[in-house]
């Protein structure tokens, strides 16, 4: 059984930097990570979560959602002649999701296989055309 520690994400930045995500709450079926390396100010702390279900009378099969959120934090200054920064507002967030299902009678190979050809998938050109440039397929 795995258990819950910090996931640690590289971004493509001109130096990589590693971006650490704690674990910070189950609630249910939900995990919650929250990457605190950006900001202290909890709205803006980029977020990753996992729901895990495991198969049953009605579904015979595992699934696994995850999904990170990255956060951007309005920009503000002092509104007033006092100087007094206004509270931190959420400007936009960039969303990833990413829904797995594995029957319960696939073989250990034919779960090799997802993964890997998922990992190739999401290191697609087409994807980096797609997010990166917004180049639309036709």
């Amino acid at each position: 059984m795995a258990i819950r520690g910090n996931v640690t994400l590289t971004d493509l930045a001109t130096t990589p930097v590693n971006h650490v995500f704690y674990p910070v709450k189950m609630k249910g079926d939900i995990l919650l990570w929250v990457d605190r390396t950006v900001t202290s100010v909890p709205i803006g702390q980029d977020q990753l979560s996992l729901f895990q279900r495991p198969p049953n009378k009605q579904a015979k099969s595992y699934k696994f959602s995850w999904k990170l959120a990255k956060r951007t934090l309005e920009q503000t200054s002092p509104s007033t002649g006092t100087g007094i920064q206004p509270q931190p507002t959420l400007a936009y967030e960039n969303l990833f999701s990413c829904d797995v299902v594995v029957h319960e009678r696939s073989t250990l190979q034919e779960r090799k296989d997802l993964l890997a050809q998922s990992r190739d998938l999401l290191n697609e050109a087409i994807n980096t055309a797609l997010i990166q440039d917004f180049d639309m397929i036709w």
